[in-house]
């Protein structure tokens, strides 16, 4: 109230998208209505799942191959089950989602 002067519309459609429980005491804020935050960051959420690859994806990282299991959206980053030997690992969204050849020159070797 000290700082914002409109309150924009926010929808339970951007708690979905950002994997938020859809019960409205969990999603509500002090003054009742739905977190003002959920519009702010719905624009991180939506880039992200644009570009970063989904669930069940196999996928070339720095540790190895292995398939996409989550998503850390505020972290940028993919959670995959290596398929060596089983362990999960989190790889920045760039790691594993561009060309290997390109993320090894501007990130250089792992």
């Amino acid at each position: 109230a000290t700082f914002l002067k409109d309150f924009e519309p926010v929808s339970v459609r951007m708690a979905k998208d950002q994997d938020l429980p859809v019960n409205p005491m969990r999603i509500a804020g002090a003054c009742g209505r739905l977190m003002c935050c959920l519009k702010y960051e719905h624009p991180l959420y939506q880039d992200f799942k644009k570009n970063a690859p989904r669930a069940g994806t196999q996928v070339d990282t720095p540790e190895g191959a292995g398939t996409v299991v989550g998503h850390n959206v505020p972290s940028d980053t993919v959670v995959v089950k290596l398929a060596a030997d089983g362990s999960s690992c989190a790889c920045p969204r760039a790691s594993v989602c561009g060309s290997r050849k390109a993320y090894d020159s501007m990130y250089g070797k792992g």
